[in-house]
């Protein structure tokens, strides 16, 4: 029972990000830069003694941390978000030809289909 989780699981991960695999990747290329400078210039920090311009190099880690996530969220999950809406448009419109008649075009015409109880009160 337990397989069949794991199973979905991995499906429902996999599934989830194959379209964001080379946004998450770039970004945590461009962190991981970030860090290695930053740490880059702690070590010379403890080397020249020099701590002048250290809360100033947290402040702008932290700050391109979030400028990295933003433009992520902007350019990757943004376009996702595009196509999925769109997608889901095209399933709502289903064109078909005028004048051919599949059956249901009467409960398209009506304004307000009945339900069960609609039809127990009209008895």
């Amino acid at each position: 029972m337990y397989n069949w989780l794991k199973i979905g699981a991995f499906i429902a991960l996999g599934r989830f990000l194959k379209p964001r695999l080379k946004g998450l990747l770039v970004l945590v290329v461009f962190w991981v830069i970030i860090s290695f400078l930053h740490d880059e210039y702690e070590s010379y920090v403890e080397l020249s003694g020099n701590t002048d311009y250290l809360v100033t190099a947290a402040l702008a880690k932290i700050a391109l941390y979030l400028i990295g996530f933003a433009l992520y969220v902007l350019v990757i999950e943004r376009k996702i978000l595009k196509r999925t809406a769109s997608q889901i448009q095209a399933q709502q419109i289903q064109e078909r030809p005028p004048g051919e008649d599949d059956g249901f075009d009467f409960l398209r015409e009506k304004k307000k289909l009945s339900n069960q109880a609609d039809k127990l009160l009209e008895k």
